[in-house]
């Protein structure tokens, strides 16, 4: 969260645990709530975890993973990130295309009042 909040995203903590447990952070893109599920572990099944999550946050409200992969490395008691990309984020495909396709509406808009 503090990642999100870092580059200027208003983001918050949920409530963990119980009916009311939604997910791990509430944020707003494009003025739309999104849910994000956080993961930090070695092995993890994107689908099965993307519908759970989904599923949490009501089902209609667009949700993401973020996982963050985590290994054993000899002399370390606490496993440790991936080399490479040690963040992903994974969105349903129906998630990436609201996203993608409302922020290629807001640059051709924009496009349009610069051409006048």
């Amino acid at each position: 969260m503090k990642a999100l909040q870092d580059v200027g995203i208003n983001a918050r903590r949920l409530a963990e645990g119980g009916s009311a447990d939604e997910g791990d952070v509430e944020t707003f893109i494009g003025g739309h709530r999104w849910i994000l599920e956080g993961k930090a572990r070695q092995n993890l099944n994107v689908q099965q975890t993307l519908g759970k999550a989904r599923k949490k946050a009501g089902g209609s409200t667009p949700v993401a993973v973020i996982w963050k992969r985590l290994v054993r490395v000899p002399g370390y008691k606490v496993r440790q990130p991936v080399e490479g990309e040690r963040i992903t984020v994974t969105l349903g495909w129906d998630d990436f295309i609201n996203l993608v396709s409302k922020q290629t509406h807001t640059e051709e808009t924009d496009n349009d009042k610069s051409n006048m």
